[in-house]
């Protein structure tokens, strides 16, 4: 006899509170006879979601498998010929990242030290968005942020700037992107398919290049200037 599967595309906090609805509501056609055929076929229903992890309605809508999302957790480090406090001064604007991380659309100071974070996905129109706030900030050695409460997706960013020498510096990256406990399709869930991670690593390493290009146009108008 063959085994049936089911797709998982219910999130963990949403199968128990199935669960919880449904023990409760088959409870209640026990020893409540106003409406009992209804409410225990709704309850069958909820535990059956709860159980298997598997929504009808959310399959003929088209959503993902709640398997299919991934978390990106990026760490990298690379060798960049200019110095920690001048790279500091670059990324610490962080209105400059969508220049050189492409699926950024935009990032904006909403408030003091507080960001918001506008992330392209393909085939949408409409970005996804949500605030983080800077945690730690050292001139020159270090910047990290993380998003905040409630946002649609949970992020975190850590950029150390360590000095080789005057001229040149090893650069330590980490940034993750996870999806909320609960997230099942929707926008937000767009945003967590295999190909993000490849293209947020790229974007990190195309830093090296837009840092050492810019760098070079500043010395090069200070030159001019001069």
């Amino acid at each position: 006899m063959s085994k049936i599967t089911h797709t998982v595309n219910v999130g963990k906090i949403e199968r128990l509170a199935s669960i919880a609805g449904g023990s409760l509501l088959l409870l209640d056609s026990i020893f409540n006879k106003k409406f009992r055929g209804y409410k225990a076929a709704t309850a069958g229903y909820m535990l059956f979601r709860g159980i298997t992890g598997n929504c009808a309605v959310y399959k003929m809508a088209g959503k993902q498998e709640w398997r299919q999302f991934t978390n990106v957790n990026i760490r990298t480090r690379m060798l960049i010929h200019r110095s920690p406090r001048a790279l500091y001064h670059l990324w610490r604007n962080l209105e400059n990242l969508p220049r050189f991380m492409k699926h950024l659309v935009s990032v904006k100071e909403v408030y003091e030290n507080i960001f918001e974070w506008k992330a392209d996905i393909p085939g949408k129109t409409i970005p996804l968005q949500w605030k983080a706030c800077l945690v730690m900030d050292i001139p020159g050695e270090v910047i990290s942020w993380r998003s905040l409460p409630d946002s649609l997706i949970e992020s975190a960013g850590k950029i150390e700037f360590r000095k080789l020498d005057d001229d040149s510096t090893d650069l330590h990256v980490m940034i993750t992107y996870k999806p909320p406990m609960g997230l099942v399709g929707g926008v937000a869930a767009d945003f967590f398919n295999e190909k993000l991670y490849r293209i947020v690593k790229e974007d990190i390493l195309a830093f090296k290049n837009y840092a050492e290009n810019q760098l070079s146009s500043l010395e090069a108008t200070k030159d001019i200037t001069v």
